[in-house]
Order: C-alpha cells, then sequence, then structure tokens
C-alpha cells in the first residue's frame, strides 16, 4: 500500500518510520537537503521536490497513492499539496472512466487552529483535505490529564475517552506486586485491563491472567475515562496527593496554546493566571472573549523575576504550566516553578527528543506536540488502513491491531474470553455502534461477546502479528 508524505521534518519522518515498520511503501518528498539526508536513515523512498508542483507528485507515483499526507511546515502549502493531489488523482484516474478506484484520503498537519475553525463539515469540499491535524488541543489534553496522576509515567489518549497509562509498580504495591494479573483484577475493583509488561532486563510483553507481577515492573493498561487514573495509580502502589477541586493554575505564555489551556481550565471551573511578557499578547488575551472572565488574571510582566513570582504566590498555586514558543526557556520556567514549590508543573514543548529527557529527569510533566502530531496522523491511518502498528514508542516489541467482526465472522459470536484463548494476545478494546447509531469504545471485559461490527483493538507482541492475523482474519 503506497502513502506519500510531504515534508520530510521530525513529524514526516517519524510518520514515516512506523508506516515503513508496518511494511507500508512509503515514499516522502522535500525540498530540503538536511531533511532529505536525515530522512535516508529510514531505508524508505525519498524524493527530492517541492510538494506543490504536479510533478513531484506525479513523480512520487500518485496515482497509485492510497494515503498521502502533507506535513510541511507551512498550513497552506500543505492544503494546497493535499487539493492538488486530489486534482491530480481525478486528472491521471477520472472517476467516471475508473468507477473502482482507490480512494484517496489526504491529510494535513495544521498548526494555527483558528484556520479550520468551524470548517469540520465544509473542510474537505474546499480544501481537498479529508482530515485535519492540529496538534494544539490533543497536546492540551493529554498535558492535563498527565497533571491530574503524575505517577504515571505515559497517558495516551485514543479518542472516545479511551486512553492507554503506563505505571511502575513499587515495592508499597499490596494487591498488585506478588500476585498474577488474574489475582489482582480479582483483588482491585474495577482494574482495567493490562496489556504490557515491561522487566528490566527483558523484551516487553504480552501478559496473560497467570502472569505474576513484580515491584519495578512497568504494566501498561488499556482504560475508559480519566476517573479510571487514580485507580491505576493506587494499585500500582504509589500515594499521590488529591487533585484539588478547584486548583490554581499559572500559565506562562499568552500564547495560542496558552489562551486554550486557560479556556478549558476556566471551563473546569479553575483559577487561571496567566504571565507574559509580551505586553501586545498580553494585552490581546485581555480583549478576547474571556478577557473579562472573573476567574482569569492576565500579568504582563518579567518571566524572570524571582520577587514578582513569589509577589503573585507562585508556590500556593496547584498547577504550573509552559506554553512559550522557545522550547528551553519552557523547561527552564517549568524547572524553576517546581523549584518554587508548585506541585504539579508542565509544559508543552516541540522536540520530542527534549520532551523525553524532561520525563526522565522526573520534575516536571512534558509533552511534545511533534510526538502528538504523529501520533494523531497515524491513528487516522489507521483508522481506515487495516494491519498493524506501534502505538508507544517506548514500547516498540507491542503493537496495536484491529479487526472488524463481519457477518460470518468465526469469532461471531464468542466471548473475549474464549478468542483471547486462541493466541498470545488482549483485547482491550470494543468499537461498537450505539442505540443512537454512533460508535463508542468500550473496555473489554471476558464474559462480554462480540457482535456483527464490532471493531475489536488488541495488542500482541510484533513476532505474533502472522499467528494473530490468522486467528482474526475470518
Amino acid at each position: 500500500m503506497r502513502i506519500i508524505i510531504g515534508g520530510a521534518g521530525e513529524v514526516g519522518r517519524g510518520v514515516a518510520r512506523a508506516l515503513y515498520d508496518e511494511g507500508q511503501d512509503v515514499v516522502l518528498i522535500d525540498t530540503d537537503p538536511t531533511a532529505i539526508k536525515e530522512a535516508q536513515s529510514i531505508d524508505a523512498f525519498v524524493l527530492m521536490g517541492d510538494v506543490s508542483r504536479r510533478d513531484a507528485l506525479k513523480e512520487a507515483g500518485i496515482r497509485d497513492a492510497h494515503v498521502y499526507i502533507a506535513a510541511t511546515g507551512s498550513d497552506e502549502r500543505n492544503m494546497l499539496s493535499c487539493a492538488l493531489a486530489r486534482d491530480l488523482l481525478e486528472e491521471e484516474l477520472p472517476l467516471e472512466k475508473y468507477p473502482n478506484r482507490q480512494p484517496l484520503l489526504t491529510i494535513a498537519r495544521i498548526h494555527d487552529g483558528d484556520l479550520i475553525a468551524d470548517e469540520e463539515d465544509r473542510l474537505s469540499r474546499w480544501s481537498g483535505v479529508d482530515v485535519a491535524i492540529c496538534p494544539h488541543q490533543a497536546s492540551i489534553d493529554r498535558l492535563t490529564a498527565g497533571l491530574k496522576s503524575s505517577s504515571l509515567s505515559e497517558v495516551l489518549p485514543l479518542g472516545g475517552d479511551a486512553w492507554i497509562l503506563e505505571v511502575e509498580v513499587t515495592n508499597e504495591s499490596e494487591n498488585l506486586a506478588n500476585f498474577t494479573l488474574g489475582q489482582a483484577e480479582e483483588n482491585i475493583d474495577g482494574l482495567p485491563k493490562a496489556f504490557t509488561l515491561c522487566r528490566k532486563g527483558q523484551r516487553a510483553f504480552v501478559p496473560d491472567e497467570h502472569t505474576v507481577v513484580s515491584p519495578g515492573d512497568r504494566l501498561v493498561f488499556a482504560t475508559i475515562g480519566e476517573h479510571t487514573f487514580k485507580r491505576v495509580s493506587k494499585a500500582a502502589g504509589h500515594v499521590e496527593p488529591p487533585y484539588p477541586e478547584v486548583p490554581r493554575v499559572a500559565i506562562f505564555g499568552a500564547t495560542q496554546l496558552g489562551r486554550q489551556l486557560a479556556m478549558k481550565y476556566l471551563k473546569e471551573g479553575a483559577w487561571v493566571t496567566v504571565l507574559d511578557d509580551r505586553l501586545e499578547a498580553a494585552n490581546e488575551l485581555v480583549g478576547s472573549l474571556i478577557g473579562a472572565h472573573k476567574r482569569l488574571d492576565v500579568i504582563h510582566c518579567n518571566l524572570g523575576d524571582l520577587d514578582l513570582m513569589r509577589e503573585i504566590e507562585l508556590a500556593e498555586h496547584d498547577i504550573a504550566i509552559a506554553t512559550l514558543g522557545d522550547d528551553n526557556d519552557n523547561i527552564a520556567i517549568a524547572m524553576r516553578a517546581a523549584d518554587i514549590g508548585v506541585e504539579r508543573t508542565g509544559l508543552i514543548l516541540d522536540d520530542s527528543a527534549l520532551a523525553r529527557v524532561v520525563r526522565r529527569i522526573g520534575l516536571t510533566y512534558a509533552v511534545s506536540e511533534r510526538r502528538v502530531a504523529i501520533d494523531s496522523i497515524l491513528m487516522q491511518v489507521h483508522r481506515r488502513v487495516p494491519g498493524h502498528y506501534q502505538l508507544m514508542p517506548s514500547v516498540p516489541e507491542i503493537v496495536a491491531m484491529s479487526a472488524t467482526i463481519f457477518d460470518g465472522h468465526s469469532r461471531l459470536g464468542q466471548t473475549i474470553e474464549k478468542i483471547e484463548r486462541k493466541g498470545s494476545f488482549r483485547i482491550a478494546f470494543v468499537e461498537r455502534e450505539n442505540a443512537e447509531g454512533s460508535r463508542m469504545m468500550f473496555r473489554s471485559k471476558s464474559d462480554m461477546t462480540v457482535k456483527v461490527g464490532d471493531r475489536l483493538i488488541l495488542f500482541a507482541q510484533a513476532d505474533d502479528v502472522a499467528t494473530v492475523e490468522k486467528i482474526l482474519e475470518r
């Protein structure tokens, strides 16, 4: 299956590497020699060319492509290239002449969310973009969720209130450590299903009900709802301070991200202080729709002024988040807030490698917008393209897979427990149509019976993919 990616920056390369590892036919296009050179390590086909030119898309093989992903640094160029790709396909393979041709899915990374605001239903018609990925909101959701339970080392949203959580089991875990997973699920009411176990010095693997959990193990859970985060954290033996009902939140940076973050916390009833050293940005926020909110304070100040930080009682805030345009400035401010005494600190970075380093240090919770963009693009691709895919870069040995249960499927009417007995995999979620006709994600239970139209989301070791595909192919 051919997938063409316009833009060989960190996002384009990250998507290309994941798709290439899945066995897809990937083509990367870019005009930057440095980006082209860095992309050579992926071993995919790399083409020097301009995605806004027909000849480059034609040379990349757009007529044979199933997916086109625009991931350059320009929103306008991304949207233009999607429209061009669709037009070129229609020119080469007219629908009236080739009615059975494979439809082209176009995905564009969008940096400025205002560009596509309120355009969901019309976007594809006028821009040629089927799916627009703006990682701002997804980054905010991931950050705010992670800050609610600081002991979780990874919090990954899958949509529909479905989450992937990673946590380390401590010696203080009374009902999980030194028990089998089956016993733990009986001991702990409502414990979600663990689908990955990482043990020091060993490869990650998919555990079963007989797997004994030891202190120091990292478990990856699949769950529904943020209310389960505390349950997972407590089960692993972590004692966290209670999350305040009405938190005081300090946001450094009246950027677009900072404004969206302020709106989210204000809607949740929090008291929010936004600080920025740019007078124009501070004034713009004051003059916006939320500028007159009674629980919002906007302060124009020198962000490095420690006396001012004491004056505004930064240490009394429950949460401090850095959303400035510079990664290094964000790291410095988040670390300073932690030193001053803020219990929960976070930041949103561009560079995914920097975010990993900051997370390892453990003083603050970091989210990379580029990593979120990669994850979001891959999620959209995998909703439409069958096969397995890597979900968590930190655990490359485990892959996610999906299987749709159609009429006459060999697993139709079977329970989750019976299906899982067929091989070494764990079914984490069942996507099912509800009474209103919309699709919802449900956490799988051992006695749940699969129905026609169900989409099973499961996890298996990469080495077992072929076996699992045979079990679920019909």
